[in-house]
């Protein structure tokens, strides 16, 4: 017969799906967590998700202190990670 341990356990790591997307520190932590930039140094985020989160400011300071510049492109922010001067040709 197995050992039936009904200890609950606490897990060591949480995965970024199981936090809730409400609180602001953690929706932040989803955004820029390295499994969001993994495929690339592009990020899109929804203005409405934004502003309901975090607000405008606080994901601009965020963005700007991790290297991102933001635009806004209809309904969203795309951020692209700035390594080198971005100049805007047209």
């Amino acid at each position: 017969m197995r050992n039936q341990n009904l200890t609950p356990t606490t897990p060591t790591s949480v995965s970024p799906a199981a936090i809730p997307a409400f609180a602001p520190d953690l929706w932040l932590y989803q955004v820029f967590s390295p499994l969001a930039v993994a495929g690339g140094a592009k990020l899109r985020r929804d203005i409405k998700d934004v502003e309901q989160h975090i607000g405008r400011d606080r994901f601009f300071a965020e963005a700007a202190a991790r290297g991102y510049v933001v635009k806004e492109e209809g309904r969203d922010f795309v951020l692209t990670l700035a390594r080198k001067a971005i100049r805007v040709m047209v």
